[in-house]
């Protein structure tokens, strides 16, 4: 039985390892602590643009944020060169969404300690039922 206590928390010290390595790996790809960055764009309708982006952006990515945006789609429409408002002169704020995770780096961060609890688990209960058979024999 203290085998079993054992391997327990050897499974915590290998589990808290990995989902600070995960995180480390996660701060470090993603820049989270990093502030983000301001990006002025003007587009071919003379239209501008502040862009907050976040810091491993390249330009290509905001000018692609830039044109698909609500924002500006809608601010297209209203400033086109035959009809302009008093808002086409203004620069239009806008925000790059961050990216924190992805799906296959949370799968893998929370998959691996899970699925090591269940082998766990499993060669437990598997071994424990072997040992109760052979003691009611």
């Amino acid at each position: 039985m203290n085998g079993w206590r054992g391997l327990f928390r050897l499974w915590i010290v290998v589990t808290a390892a990995w989902l600070l390595g995960c995180f480390w790996f996660g701060a470090t790809t993603w820049h989270w602590s990093e502030a983000s960055q301001f990006h002025e764009v003007a587009d071919p309708n003379d239209e501008k643009y502040r862009v907050e982006i976040p810091p491993d952006s390249t330009d290509d990515e905001v000018l692609a944020f830039v044109q698909k945006s609500a924002g500006s789609k809608w601010l297209r429409k209203q400033c086109a060169r035959d009809r302009r408002g008093p808002w086409c002169d203004v620069v239009t704020s806008l925000k790059m969404p961050r990216q924190y995770f992805t799906w296959p780096y949370l799968a893998v961060s929370l998959g691996v300690p899970l699925s090591l609890l269940m082998a766990g688990s499993a060669l437990y209960w598997g071994r424990s039922d072997l040992f109760r058979r052979s003691a009611n024999s």
